[in-house]
């Protein structure tokens, strides 16, 4: 029961949630889940003996107040409360209107933890290659020899290299092809994208074109890859956040076999997700492959 201590008066034995206690009419429970009740015939007992110094005491003394021990406020406190503000807020506009955060150090973030640009830029040119060729089988030969010419192959992750050395199935590759989505929102975090489309709209064929002109596609990368700089990091942290709780939040109504209310893409939410994951090298793993996105 909370904010209540319950112990002998005597000894101080503490129940352990078994059932020690038994009434006349035979009924053996846990006497604290009814203070004092029997369930079976209703009898109120006065009296409750310890099973520890089996001496008896008023019930009603077994039950004492206590104060828990709370963590002092966090110094950050208010940068804390206006991301959540912000997450949730998001939240709210994607129908999840009953996802809040109830423990503020849950946003805290750790910015020297982030990969560098340059990896960054490796793996926006990297998921670039993998997208493509899920989607230009004809063309993965040039593009390998194109990422191996600027030294961007051992860049691939293991399974990305099947891509280019396998014939792999039409899910694999429609997975593959969802990379993209990953490469748009490395390149917000790098500032190549100035607006981060929401989950429930596209971008725009002439967006994503621009986009793409913008990478050093059949070029030297080395400029390109040492001139990238980070947008603030608290708006990466914020948006990765959001795609985790929506994580969370697919993976309760699946097993709970809830309504979905998300209104937003949900194979693009989990791609930013797993995406920034890597970046923030969530739970100190660097390897695309190995990911996190446990939640």
């Amino acid at each position: 029961m909370d904010g209540l201590k319950i112990a002998c008066p005597k000894c101080q034995w503490q129940p352990d949630g078994r059932s020690y206690w038994k009434c006349t009419c035979g009924h053996q429970w846990n006497t604290f889940e009814t203070k004092g009740k029997c369930p079976e015939c209703e009898v109120q007992w006065q009296d409750t003996y310890c099973p520890a110094c089996s001496k008896p005491s008023a019930h009603n003394e077994w039950y004492s107040s206590y104060v828990k021990k709370q963590d002092p406020p966090p110094a950050n406190i208010d940068e804390l409360k206006n991301r959540k503000e912000r997450v949730e807020s998001k939240l709210t506009h994607y129908g999840l209107i009953d996802s809040k955060i109830t423990y503020l150090r849950y946003l805290d973030f750790y910015p020297e933890e982030f990969q560098t640009q340059y990896e960054v830029g490796c793996r926006i040119l990297a998921l670039w290659a993998v997208s493509y060729v899920a989607a230009n089988l004809e063309e993965r030969d040039e593009i390998a020899n194109w990422l191996k010419t600027w030294s961007l192959w051992n860049k691939l992750s293991e399974n990305e290299k099947k891509l280019f050395n396998e014939e792999l199935p039409e899910n694999v590759l429609m997975d593959f092809s969802w990379h993209i989505e990953a490469v748009i929102v490395l390149c917000w975090a790098v500032n190549l994208l100035e607006e981060l489309p929401e989950l429930d709209v596209e971008i725009s064929n002439d967006a994503l074109d621009g986009l793409m002109a913008k990478l050093p596609i059949d070029k030297n990368p080395e400029k390109f890859l040492s001139t990238l700089s980070y947008r603030n990091k608290e708006e990466i942290f914020v948006e990765n956040i959001i795609n985790e709780m929506i994580t969370w939040y697919l993976r309760d109504i699946m097993l709970s076999k809830k309504q979905n209310r998300l209104s937003g893409n949900p194979i693009i939410s989990f791609e930013r997700h797993y995406t920034l994951n890597w970046l923030r090298q969530f739970s100190g793993i660097s390897d695309w492959d190995e990911t996190d996105t446990s939640t």
